[in-house]
């Protein structure tokens, strides 16, 4: 029998908060541990960072395909249990990349996603039944810190341990990680997971997220911003070492240090813009501001050279963090209040499936880009003009939620 103060500490609006912050943490982490140390791990392979597009596509691959069933999945098993499994496919992939061959590599890419698809849903769930109030941007967007957090660590430790004692060392040192918090989450499971219906069927129309999403406009117009957005963050996150190593004349580690720059904004930037919406009560302006800095982020990277000097280095980073990274949480925010609320996992995996979609193509077409100009840093040109529809298409949605178009029930 679970002892009444645990069960309390448990459901605690803020045990879930932190607990689903650290699970986006490390799965996050997880997948950025390749992109951080591309630079040593390209030499190693003999090929080309330019490659680390395609793992990135690998990545969300496999992200969208748990997104469509992420919803059924979290409603059979569990929100508890569905954030265990993500961790357990975390791991999975990062033992596969350390297998060191292009295609164990690629397969573990595919796994890792898998996991990464699962965490939103099932954190979805829980922050919309333990900690539900006035403050929900402010919630989620806390919880949604969990992705630049993952980075700062990546950023901060793996160049390191990737120099010092090999990249293999690097991978693994973030499944272990991973596996310590997929242990401590079994205290809570019991709690998180009372709700489950073991009756609730996995096989459905794939689909039936995605409909749900496209027949409800401001959530269509939503993931159409989404897309837009997560795939200038892709971009920024796969390609920041890289172009600071090829193109600006830092060093590993240096470039890791600026890495981590970007992803503390980030978290700053989520928390800072979880309160000016709910300030403000309008998700959708602050997301409009926050596209508009992000394109003049862009701006600034696509200029970038060795004549640079450090501390503007560190601004550029600064600024991608605060917004290229920063958006998520007021989006995840905006997804759960526009979705029906006993569809909120289902709603949101389909935002996701949409987002990852992008995602998929996203980074694999900066590499060719970057390839056929010959640089990094002007592709970045490109990435401003997706960022740019993006903050059209939040225009449309604002417009059309403001208008009262109703989300379907069934």
């Amino acid at each position: 029998m679970t002892h009444p103060a645990s069960a309390s500490l448990a459901t605690n609006p803020w045990t879930v908060v932190a607990a689903t912050t650290a699970v986006q943490a490390l799965a996050s982490a997880t997948t950025l541990s390749v992109p951080t140390i591309a630079p040593r791990l390209a030499e190693m392979l003999g090929v080309s960072p330019a490659l680390i597009g395609y793992q990135t596509t690998f990545i969300y691959s496999g992200a969208m395909a748990t997104s469509v069933i992420g919803g059924a999945f979290v409603r059979r098993l569990g929100a508890g249990r569905a954030s265990q499994a993500a961790l357990v496919l975390a791991i999975l992939g990062a033992l596969l990349v350390i297998g060191g061959q292009l295609w164990t590599i690629a397969l573990g890419s595919i796994v890792m996603g898998l996991g990464y698809g699962l965490t939103n849903p099932a954190a979805s769930h829980l922050l919309m039944r333990f900690a539900r109030g006035p403050r929900l941007n402010l919630i989620f967007s806390i919880k949604q810190t969990g992705v630049p957090w993952g980075g700062m660590l990546a950023g901060l430790m793996l160049p390191p341990v990737a120099l010092a004692f090999g990249w293999r060392w690097a991978v693994a040192l973030v499944a272990v990680l991973a596996l310590g918090l997929l242990l401590a989450l079994a205290l809570a499971r019991r709690q998180w997971d009372d709700d489950r219906d073991p009756t609730h069927g996995l096989r459905q129309n794939p689909f039936a997220a995605v409909l749900l999403v496209w027949r409800s406009r401001p959530l269509r117009y939503l993931s159409f911003a989404s897309m837009a957005l997560s795939l200038t963050q892709m971009c920024v996150l796969a390609f920041m070492t890289t172009l600071l190593v090829s193109e600006a004349g830092f060093g590993l580690v240096e470039a890791g240090f600026v890495v981590a720059i970007m992803q503390v904004a980030g978290v700053l930037g989520r928390v800072g813009w979880g309160l000016v919406a709910d300030r403000i009560g309008d998700g959708f302006i602050t997301l409009m501001v926050v596209t508009g800095l992000a394109v003049l982020a862009c701006l600034a990277a696509s200029q970038l050279t060795p004549a640079w000097p450090a501390w503007a280095v560190y601004g550029v980073g600064a600024l991608f963090g605060s917004t290229a990274v920063g958006w998520n949480g007021v989006f995840m925010a905006e997804v759960a209040r526009q979705a029906p609320p006993d569809r909120i996992g289902v709603a949101t995996g389909g935002c996701m499936m949409l987002t990852f979609s992008s995602i998929i193509f996203g980074p694999a077409l900066f590499g060719i880009v970057s390839v056929a100009i010959g640089s990094y840093a002007l592709t970045y040109l490109v990435v401003a003009g997706v960022a740019s529809l993006g903050g059209l298409s939040l225009v449309v949605a604002r417009r059309v939620a403001r208008a009262g178009a109703a989300v379907p029930r069934t």
